[in-house]
């Protein structure tokens, strides 16, 4: 992959020329990377690391050097452009009811426009829903409000405009449920994957919950019942931490109670996740599936198949060799994860 170092103002620098670039891009937070390259390569004015080749541009946050007996080397790291949406939070509060693409692009208009990101004009996509966040990282907010629809959101820079452009997006659907788009399937047996971790955990999910707030100065009950099919309740209390505000309709009060208890359940979520190394056979990245597209994935061992959306894509280029390693499903908590 081809990289390029830029200055604060966006110009080229130079090429880099790096030993070793991970490149891990995710769906339903900010992704970030770590590149190795020799001392005497570096350039100190670099701020940004661009590549025409992905959607995602990097942050120098970080820089370490190294000696080893191989030379002198630096090591780079930081978010991409999406990390710097949590260098704002959602102050004053905002609690809205409509669209929750324009409720996002609207909160990225009035909060981030020191940074020069700006939202791009497109369509809205998605539903209507309750949005409420206050005093929360505007990253993490817009996030958790898209991700009940399934959607994500980037900020790409315009190589030839030199612009900030903040979108939300979806990836295609690409299981064998849908005639739109190629299928994309993996499996031990179809020959494109060479390692599958499996990880499935119902032990802490609650999947109904019993919430109290306050109207008209009484306690007030809602039921949220989120069972699929004829599953046993599994029963969460929430108390409502969401105050009606002053002419506020009882209706949209009780959406945005309704809504914060939805983003409450998804701490108590059966845990899905597949980790695999891919291999570049019969479907091949950027081409036959990307980040956040739906597919199908079957354990053949265990005999059980999936439909789950990309999470994750983790690219390792080193010794001249690409590997890829995608995610599927949802993010393990981080109990599980080892140094994470």
């Amino acid at each position: 992959m081809e990289l390029y170092g830029l200055n604060d103002n966006f110009t080229l620098i130079k090429t880099l020329r790096c030993t070793n670039i991970q490149w891990n891009r995710r769906y339903y937070e900010a992704g970030d990377f770590q590149l190795e390259l020799l001392a005497s390569d570096w350039d100190a004015s670099i701020a940004y690391i661009y590549t025409h080749q992905r959607p995602e541009t990097g942050m120098v946050q970080k820089i370490e050097t190294e000696h080893t007996n191989k030379g002198d080397f630096v090591l780079v790291s930081g978010f991409f452009l999406e990390g710097m949406l949590n260098w704002k939070i959602t102050h004053p509060k905002h609690s809205s009811t409509g669209n929750v693409c324009s409720a996002c692009k609207g909160l990225v208009t009035s909060l981030m426009a020191d940074t020069g990101v700006t939202a791009a004009s497109e369509p809205d996509i998605g539903d209507s829903d309750s949005f409420d966040s206050e005093n929360e990282p505007l990253g993490d907010a817009a996030y958790s409000a898209l991700k009940k629809q399934e959607l994500s959101q980037r900020i790409v820079f315009d190589y030839d405009t030199e612009m900030l452009l903040y979108s939300i997006w979806q990836g295609l659907d690409r299981t064998q449920n849908q005639s739109v788009n190629t299928y994309a399937a993996f499996a031990q047996n179809f020959g494109n994957i060479d390692d599958l971790k499996l990880t499935q955990d119902t032990s802490d999910m609650r999947n109904y919950a019993v919430v109290q707030y306050t109207l008209a100065d009484a306690d007030a009950f809602l039921e949220l019942d989120l069972r699929a099919g004829s599953e046993t309740k599994r029963i969460l209390f929430i108390q409502s931490p969401v105050s009606q505000e002053e002419g506020q309709s009882d209706a949209d009060y009780q959406a945005a109670v309704e809504s914060d208890a939805r983003t409450q359940m998804e701490e108590y979520e059966a845990v899905l996740n597949l980790d695999a190394d891919v291999l570049q056979r019969n479907i091949l990245y950027l081409t036959d599936y990307d980040l956040g597209d739906k597919c199908d994935i079957r354990d053949d061992r265990l005999g059980l198949a999936f439909e789950a959306r990309i999470i994750e894509i983790n690219e390792v280029w080193k010794n001249n060799e690409h590997k890829v390693g995608v995610q599927f499903g949802n993010r393990i908590p981080t109990a599980y994860r080892k140094g994470y």
